[in-house]
């Protein structure tokens, strides 16, 4: 029986982290990670987020402008990004947790520091190709690790100068891709049991309730102050991270 203070945590750590990803389209594996790890070792913490991650992650598609469009457009990133994790997750099975945290700390400090539109430039049309599988080979091997991909996928679709609800929208789409692949290869390698599963698949309400409320506040909140205070307080999360894994 999972502990109860365990569950409650991890409760409110989905209510915020879907409230952030109904807010700004992404980060809620990168929210409910950088908290988790502050209880849990970093592959539980991904088991425990796994089911919202994914079934979030279909509704954010389900519920954009364009999905064939959508899927036509990104299919290619979302076959590389899906055997990229699929790899990833199989040969880092005995990589240690002070490894896996050390790599999180520094994606949640990338996330933060690229989060930023104006940092990354537009990819010219000729170069798409080439942007597409770098990123989504980088975002397959730290999304293998650590389910925290966010980084090199919110680059590479900022650069394609997308309109909001499509940039939302493969979000989700990409998202939903690599959250297949992690959930089928972590049953296949024994690190998410039933019981597991099913606290994970509990945590999809918090997570969906945080998802409406972040959604509504989209629209009656200043985008930008959000940001600023968001990235600050996950920065010090980030740099946290990577300091206790170097020091324990």
């Amino acid at each position: 029986m999972p502990d109860p203070s365990l569950i409650a945590f991890a409760s409110a750590v989905l209510l915020l982290a879907g409230t952030v990803k109904g807010f700004i389209g992404l980060g809620m594996p990168t929210v409910a990670l950088a908290l988790l790890t502050l209880q849990v070792d970093a592959r539980s913490a991904v088991t425990l987020i796994v089911v919202p991650m994914l079934l979030s992650n279909v509704w954010q598609f389900w519920r954009g402008p364009d999905m064939a469009g959508c899927i036509r457009q990104h299919w290619r990133y979302a076959a590389i990004l899906s055997i990229c994790v699929a790899v990833t997750v199989w040969i880092s099975q005995s990589a240690p947790d002070r490894f896996l945290r050390i790599v999180l700390g520094v994606f949640v400090l990338a996330f933060c520091f690229f989060s930023w539109r104006s940092m990354v430039p537009a990819i010219p049309q000729h170069r798409v190709r080439l942007f597409e599988g770098i990123s989504a080979l980088t975002a397959g091997l730290v999304g293998g690790l650590t389910a925290a991909w966010a980084p090199p996928l919110a680059m590479y679709l900022t650069g394609l100068r997308l309109e909001r609800d499509a940039f939302v929208q493969a979000l989700g789409f990409l998202i939903t891709a690599g959250s297949v692949s992690i959930f089928v290869m972590f049953i296949a390698v024994g690190h998410s049991s039933a019981p597991d599963l099913a606290v994970s698949a509990a945590l999809l309400i918090p997570a969906i309730i945080g998802f409406s409320v972040g959604e509504r506040l989209r629209h009656r909140t200043d985008p930008e102050r959000f940001k600023t205070y968001f990235l600050g307080a996950f920065s010090v999360l980030g740099a946290n991270l990577v300091l206790s894994a170097l020091l324990a």
